[in-house]
């Protein structure tokens, strides 16, 4: 019975794996080199809080490609923004507005309050995608 055990989970972990999608993000509008460029793919529930799919590329100018591997096909709302300091964490001036250069997938606009997930959100299936992002500083 253990051979079949085995198999069982092997079959399970390949199947788990052909559920899950690579996203290509391109980020353009990179200033300057300092830091890192931060992309994370947030879903609704998750939309301008703590995403869960995160990665960070160092910074070039002009823009840098990230690549978000295992991501489960639905909609998804990508964010970036340019960590000058590398710290991690999005910087916010005192009326609580980016700091940094940031940027989000479909490039809503912000009217009264922070864009809606449904502007932003894109179709990511199976075969995964490529999504492009502006910063704007």
């Amino acid at each position: 019975m253990r051979p079949s055990i085995l198999v069982l989970v092997a079959a399970l972990a390949v199947t788990g794996a052909a559920h899950a999608a690579s996203v290509e993000v391109r980020v353009s509008g990179v200033q300057n080199t300092r830091g890192q460029v931060v992309v994370s793919a947030c879903d609704k529930a998750t939309f301008l809080k703590t995403c869960p799919y995160n990665v960070k590329v160092p910074a070039a100018s002009g823009g840098v490609t990230a690549r978000i591997a295992n991501l489960p096909p639905g909609r998804w709302s990508f964010l970036a923004f340019h960590d000058q300091d590398g710290d991690g964490v999005m910087k916010k001036t005192a009326l609580g507005l980016p700091a940094d250069g940031v940027g989000l997938s479909r490039d809503p606009k912000a009217r009264f309050g922070p864009p809606k997930f449904e502007d932003s959100a894109v179709e990511v299936g199976a075969d995964g995608a490529s999504v492009a992002v502006g910063l704007k500083y």
